[in-house]
């Protein structure tokens, strides 16, 4: 099923989104706004404003004060991806070239703070300083997050709570920041606005094991299969490899060893991981995590934006990309 299909409800707010997005980042320097420009219009899911969409409607909905809201959400995500491109000096992201391949790893650094600026900007003129504040305490605990995969890379005596701790603050927080927005920006009271940060929250830890998973199974995914095992990255199905599979010394071994490494190695590395159950093992995790979700909406009264965030779950645990 499409991801599209359950935008049914906010069909209108995603078609104009794209709009307000690309407005959002004009700038007179014209080597910003083409890259910029480029880089907006090359799409994506759109989840996390969907989703500020989505809570809004548990409360006093105003598309016009809230879309300030979905816009200043997206344009944090595309500030976190312009600077992974240059930490992974990735040339390509949805298809195109990334900012730091088009203007060199310097500029692009500008780029993302710049696309940050505009954000906080946005938040700062909504007016609303209980608004403001979550998003900061996020934006320190992304990069705490973002630090912490980079000091975990190709150590492989990291735990499962070492793991989850660092999803939650690279992915999930994102995404529980989004619902909060969204229900906070439409006024809803503090017991839905809980409710819908902690469904946000599962949804956003399914999604990065979902990742974990299409890393080592899908072609589809946006970026080459293995991408996170060439850059050290310890995911969820490696990790249960390291500890599950009978091949679990020589698969450390490997990671000790980086010299070693041939074209054959991550391909290597993948069978492994298969081989051990570590996918399946993942997906039902993603699935506790979207279950989880699930109860945390069930607090709630029904209505076609309830509908569409668990549709939107589902989705979630059963993509392909």
């Amino acid at each position: 099923m499409a991801l599209c299909e359950f935008y049914n409800e906010i069909s209108y707010e995603m078609a104009s989104l794209e709009e307000e997005l690309l407005s959002s980042v004009k700038t007179r320097e014209s080597f910003l706004w083409d890259v910029l420009k480029s880089t907006i219009k090359a799409g994506g899911k759109r989840i996390r404003p969907a989703l500020v969409y989505l809570s809004a409607r548990f409360g006093d909905y105003d598309y016009h004060k809230i879309t300030p809201l979905a816009v200043a959400v997206e344009l944090v995500h595309t500030a976190t991806l312009i600077h992974d491109d240059i930490v992974d000096d990735s040339p390509l992201r949805r298809g195109v070239p990334t900012v730091q391949a088009s203007i060199g790893k310097d500029a692009a650094v500008y780029a993302g703070d710049f696309v940050l600026a505009k954000a906080l900007k946005i938040l700062v003129d909504h007016g609303d300083l209980d608004i403001l504040k979550s998003v900061s305490g996020m934006l320190y605990r992304v990069c705490e997050g973002e630090a912490r995969q980079k000091k975990e890379a190709f150590n492989i005596n990291i735990s499962f709570i070492d793991y989850a701790r660092r999803i939650r603050k690279k992915t999930a927080l994102l995404f529980a920041m989004s619902c909060e927005l969204g229900a906070r920006g439409a006024k809803a009271s503090p017991a839905i606005v809980s409710c819908l940060k902690k469904y946000g929250m599962m949804v956003g830890m399914a999604f990065q094991v979902m990742d974990d998973i299409l890393d080592l199974t899908s072609e589809n995914s946006g970026k080459p299969v293995g991408n996170d095992i060439k850059e050290g990255v310890i995911t969820l199905p490696l990790l249960y490899a390291f500890q599950k599979s009978p091949f679990s010394r020589h698969l450390k071994d490997l990671f000790s060893d980086l010299s070693s490494w041939n074209s054959g190695t991550v391909e290597e590395i993948i069978q492994i991981v298969k081989e051990s159950g570590g996918i399946e093992y993942a997906r039902r995790i993603a699935e506790r995590y979207v279950a989880k979700s699930k109860e945390r909406l069930a607090e709630l009264s029904d209505n076609p934006a309830k509908s569409s965030l668990i549709a939107l779950a589902d989705y979630i645990v059963n993509r392909t990309r």
